[in-house]
């Protein structure tokens, strides 16, 4: 009988391959980096992230906090949940396949995927840095054994423990898995933390207890490396204008009633990412998420006002993390991780407008024919609600638009809300003396310029 060898035994020529994948992708990006120039925060970065590191690593950036979230060896294919409306402004549920984290050797083939990213991660940080890499029960511990090769064991910092109550569990082959593992790594010994405090309410006084405006008994005490439920977090003189107060921090998982919901799978709460950029970084610092996903990086850096670059091989991923984005006023450039050969717009006639006295209406749009088998009904969905959401207009097939000017100012546009409604209308206040742009992303995050539009 054939017995496969031990994974351990496999981890010295995992991390040597690893290595010299990393540097190879480096020698690549370097040229790449020649022809089509750097990167520079704040950017989404569309395409395989092991190119879109080299990239970053040849062009010289350092990151104070690199934040994995891959896929966790869980043998599992994940999708996201879409909402549109039909003509009729209808309700329409839709699934699409986001990622597949299954391996085809197994562990050591996620190994295989992972280790060449840690590498260039820590080619990345900056001296004073740090990563910090989101698991589960799944594989941490043979990711953590791969980690003390990488940065050395004297460098690991913290295990933190994400801990939740909702999803499903197992009843009597083991205890219920509640938590996901954060492993955190040091660049250096100058990396440090920034302490922060949570604020507990009491029923009485206590040892060293103060009492607030309202007449509330609290101490404060140091955060923790277990997170759970929702932290009445102490706001620090750096980050908080006033001082001295308090904000809620939630890091529940995003649920389907969550407010943060994008239908996304896997998607992290914005609470926790929060937590550990304040930990971990100030103002100004650069943040760098590999796996991107739903944005929530992103996201978050930019209201605590930090630098960010996030990749996805997703084109629903920048959907999804555009939409968050634009609604927060950022701005930001869209960038490939592979630059392609030809930039030109698509002139295209698959598109029916107005645009009159200063107010732009889209019409119409014909949708590309692999939507009807990249989206799926929803659970609960008629089979038809598919062909729904091509009927008619065809507008119940795009994710959103935008109209952009030569100069790269958007003009107007819009997203899909999370109750599947678009607007269609926009009004263009200023006068517009160049060529103006429509950029038609779909719901599968399939982008389609439509050079030259006449007003």
């Amino acid at each position: 009988m054939h017995i496969p060898p031990s994974l351990l035994t496999q981890l010295p020529a995992l991390i040597a391959q690893g290595q010299q994948e990393a540097s190879e992708a480096v020698i690549g990006a370097r040229e790449t980096a020649e022809l089509n120039g750097s990167y520079e925060p704040n950017a989404l970065i569309h395409g395989d992230n092991l190119a879109g590191l080299a990239r970053l690593v040849a062009s010289g950036a350092c990151a104070k906090l690199i934040y994995l979230d891959p896929p966790f060896d869980s043998k599992a294919d994940y999708r996201s949940r879409i909402h549109t409306r039909d003509d009729a402004g209808g309700e329409i549920a839709l699934e699409m396949h986001t990622y597949t984290d299954r391996w085809a050797g197994g562990t050591a083939d996620y190994l295989r995927m992972l280790v060449p990213r840690l590498v260039l991660a820590r080619q990345l940080l900056a001296e004073d840095g740090a990563i910090c890499v989101h698991l589960d029960w799944h594989s941490s511990h043979y990711v953590r054994v791969v980690l003390d090769e990488v940065f050395g064991r004297e460098h690991f910092v913290n295990s933190l423990v994400w801990s939740y109550r909702t999803g499903g569990a197992a009843r009597t082959s083991a205890v219920p898995r509640k938590h996901d593992n954060l492993l955190l790594y040091r660049k250096s010994d100058r990396f440090r933390i920034t302490p922060l405090y949570e604020r507990q309410y009491l029923d009485k006084p206590f040892m060293g207890s103060k009492v607030d405006a309202q007449g509330r008994h609290f101490v404060d005490t140091i955060l923790r490396d277990v997170l759970e439920g929702a932290v009445t977090l102490v706001d620090s003189a750096a980050d908080a204008p006033t001082g001295g107060g308090v904000h809620q921090v939630s890091v529940r998982p995003v649920l389907n009633l969550s407010a943060e919901r994008t239908g996304y799978a896997t998607q992290k709460p914005e609470g926790l990412l929060e937590l550990l950029l304040r930990w971990m970084t100030h103002p100004g610092d650069l943040v760098v998420d590999p796996f991107g996903g739903s944005g929530t990086t992103a996201a978050t850096a930019e209201q605590l006002g930090r630098r960010w670059m996030s990749l996805d091989a997703s084109a629903r991923s920048l959907v999804v993390t555009r939409s968050r984005l634009d609604a927060l006023g950022a701005q930001y450039a869209l960038l490939d991780a592979h630059p392609p050969q030809n930039t030109d717009s698509v002139v295209s006639p698959m598109v029916e407008y107005a645009w009159e006295d200063g107010e732009f209406q889209l019409q119409s749009v014909i949708p590309a024919e692999q939507l009807a088998t990249a989206l799926q009904p929803a659970r609960g969905q008629s089979s038809d609600v598919t062909a729904r959401m091509l009927e008619g207009t065809g507008l119940g097939s795009l994710a959103g638009w935008h109209l952009w000017s030569t100069a790269g100012e958007r003009l107007g546009g819009a997203w899909r809300d999370a109750r599947g409604v678009l607007v269609t209308r926009a009004s263009i206040a200023q006068p517009v003396a160049d060529s103006v742009t429509l950029e038609l992303v779909d719901l599968t995050g399939k982008r389609t310029t439509v050079a030259n539009i006449v007003r």
